[in-house]
């Protein structure tokens, strides 16, 4: 196209013919800019659609993560009830200095028992990696961006200062000194959790001891009440996700 616009431009400047010329030249220029903006226009289009599928992917992927923490969650929050349900037997194991029997040395274990916090973030971390622009809705971007940055942290954080700043430094030691740990490898999962007294009648009059399971009760519901939180605000971000995949 431009060597035939070049040939009869060609001829009208041997022709003479200066206003022709110029209206040809200005079309060949114009001819020129839109087949750049056509190309752009294009590029912008296939840069934008491997954008759109790489988001699609990422919230795919995100919403697995999700999907992992609230079955997690969901699970630890149950471990909260129960070690809250074995300590409130504790006390009263404590409180009308019960005799002793075999069947307590469960209850004794689970009192002292916090779950981990296992969560998922491959996604979020990918996304962080690409660049949050990547989230096309603000409203989404808003949200995961809170939800594991803000909302896991803050659980994070106030599950460390619960547990290993008392963990360590008060519960451990008294619960050494009071109980006889059964083997912790070969096992099921609820006999390792048992712990025998080495005194139990020693252990009943310590009053430390039951300041401590007091504690630890209190513990175990702010725990349950900050993993409900984080679940709630899961299954939220879940659904704004899900929304999101099936507009597109």
């Amino acid at each position: 196209m431009i060597p035939f616009f070049r040939k009869i431009r060609r001829k009208m400047a041997d022709d003479n013919k200066p206003m022709q010329y110029m209206r040809y030249a200005i079309g060949e220029i114009l001819l020129v800019v839109i087949g750049i903006l056509i190309a752009l226009s294009i590029n912008n289009w296939n840069q934008d659609r491997i954008e759109r599928k790489i988001e699609k992917r990422l919230l795919v992927e995100l919403f697995e993560n999700l999907e992992f923490n609230e079955k997690n969650l969901e699970s630890d929050i149950a471990e909260e009830y129960k070690s809250i349900n074995s300590i409130k037997h504790v006390l009263t194991i404590l409180n009308n200095r019960l005799p002793y029997h075999d069947s307590m040395d469960y209850h004794f274990g689970r009192a002292q028992y916090s779950p981990d916090i296992i969560l998922s973030a491959t996604a979020f971390h990918s996304i962080q990696s690409k660049g949050f622009d990547i989230i096309t809705s603000d409203s989404l971007r808003n949200a995961i961006i809170t939800l594991f940055d803000n909302d896991y942290g803050f659980l994070i954080s106030q599950t460390v200062r619960l547990e290993d700043q008392f963990w360590p430094s008060s519960l451990l030691p008294i619960y050494h000194k009071h109980f006889r740990i059964n083997d912790m490898e070969g096992s099921p999962y609820n006999d390792r959790l048992n712990s025998k007294p080495v005194d139990y009648d020693a252990l009943l009059n310590d009053s430390e001891y039951h300041n401590i399971i007091k504690h630890r009760g209190g513990f175990r519901y702010q725990g349950a009440a900050l993993k409900k939180d984080a679940l709630k605000k899961t299954i939220a971000l879940k659904q704004q996700i899900r929304s999101n995949l099936n507009n597109e």
